[in-house]
């Protein structure tokens, strides 16, 4: 079939056209799995992205083709101008190169990412382009979460309007996670937390660890600068852990030393707290297989049901490394993925530090089950093993299609 794609995707010619490093995010490197999954489905995949504030340049119209070993993907973008809350206006570019694609091309599908702050616009305009074709959204992180320290939900309201306007004209769901996988009004879901790539797959072993007595624990988080993401409970949890225990965060110096830096300076001397810039997704995987003896996840819930957040796409890569994770129930998927991880309630950090004690004086039970979890993460969650769902899911839907459940749909 053919699949139109609507992503804030960039791939790295847009960002050598904006003349920075190419540094994708976790939502790209989603997007990349997905795509690449349809295309090994057999799918015809062409992405539509409004581009990124990658740093004040006008990018003129171009079409990207990224090669990858299930064929070559092909990207999109309107004139693109890459500076500060400029999204409205490449929106509406990418508005006229849509319309003025689906008056040539039949396309089968419109799949779009995400309902959140950045892409409400963009969902909005496109979704009525795709009247007679079957759209599924891909949802990724829950419109309604308050993703700052003091945010009063703003725009409630709208963003209320505008959520169930999309949701009523949607045919499918892709959901990370299952308070987004239960919208009752959609008949067509898929649960898709997240696709392991070659990053992942290439660079990590079935080796059991051991932790070494006497030396410190290290624990790794991969990224964690933002609020949301909940380090800095990670950090004071420490004050509560007897065991000495190594922090180790990928993230912007300068900002979390902002917000962490008396937090660290009451650690206990036996415990260590260090920053990593950003390095390359291979080269982060392969320093968490080598290194890490346990793997955090210390996403808060913003106001949110726990299970309604979202699912972070660093847990599917945890799971894949056969380490132990400590998690917040924001990591929660289902029974077979759960009971091999220790999750904390809330965000008390005393139960925290609880957690990772726990696992120290457990610690070779605790990787007998993450190596359990190692096999499903590589076995379900690979590309192969998505594009075999996404596969499945399409033929349902195509065979309830041929039928009469799209002329009963009210726009």
């Amino acid at each position: 079939m053919k699949i139109a794609y609507f992503s804030y995707y960039t791939g790295p010619d847009f960002a050598r056209r904006c003349g920075v490093e190419y540094k994708p995010n976790s939502s790209v490197l989603k997007t990349q799995g997905v795509a690449r999954a349809l295309l090994l489905a057999g799918h015809d995949v062409t992405v539509y992205s409004p581009g990124s504030y990658y740093g004040n340049r006008v990018v003129p119209s171009f079409i990207e083709n990224i090669e990858f070993p299930e064929g070559v993907l092909k990207v999109k973008y309107p004139k693109v101008y890459s500076y500060p809350k400029c999204t409205p206006i490449n929106d509406l570019s990418l508005y006229c190169m849509l319309r003025m694609d689906c008056r040539r091309i039949d396309y089968d599908i419109f799949l779009y990412y995400n309902v959140c702050d950045n892409s409400f616009l963009g969902s909005w305009l496109y979704i009525p382009l795709f009247k007679q074709k079957l759209r599924i959204l891909e949802y990724e992180d829950n419109v309604f979460m308050k993703a700052l320290e003091g945010d009063k939900t703003k725009h409630l309201w709208l963003k209320k309007i505008i959520y169930n306007y999309l949701i009523k004209r949607t045919d499918g769901l892709f959901a990370v996670c299952k308070g987004m996988y239960d919208e009752e009004s959609i008949r067509y879901k898929l649960l898709t937390p997240g696709i392991i790539n070659e990053d992942v797959v290439d660079n990590v072993t079935s080796r059991v660890n051991r932790l070494i007595p006497g030396e410190s624990v290290k624990i790794y988080l991969a990224g964690g600068g933002e609020y949301y993401k909940g380090s800095d409970l990670l950090i004071k949890s420490l004050l509560y852990v007897k065991y000495p225990c190594e922090l180790h965060f990928f993230t912007n110096k300068e900002y979390f030393y902002n917000v962490a830096t008396e937090d660290i300076k009451r650690l206990p001397a036996m415990h260590k707290v260090i920053l990593h810039d950003y390095i390359p997704h291979e080269k982060l995987i392969r320093i968490l297989n080598e290194d890490a003896d346990i793997l955090a996840n210390t996403t808060r819930s913003c106001g949110l049901n726990p299970q309604s957040v979202g699912f972070p796409s660093k847990m599917m890569e945890y799971a894949a490394l056969g380490r132990p994770i400590i998690s917040s129930e924001i990591g929660q998927l289902n029974e077979e993925f759960d009971r091999n991880v220790t999750y904390y309630e809330k965000e008390d950090v005393k139960k925290i530090a609880q957690c990772i004690e726990d696992i120290i004086e457990h610690y070779d039970e605790k990787v007998i089950k993450s190596m359990e979890l190692q096999k499903i993460a590589l076995t379900q969650y690979t590309i192969k093993g998505t594009a075999e769902k996404i596969n499945k899911f399409f033929n349902e839907i195509k065979q309830d299609y041929a039928t009469d459940k799209r002329q009963n749909k009210e726009y």
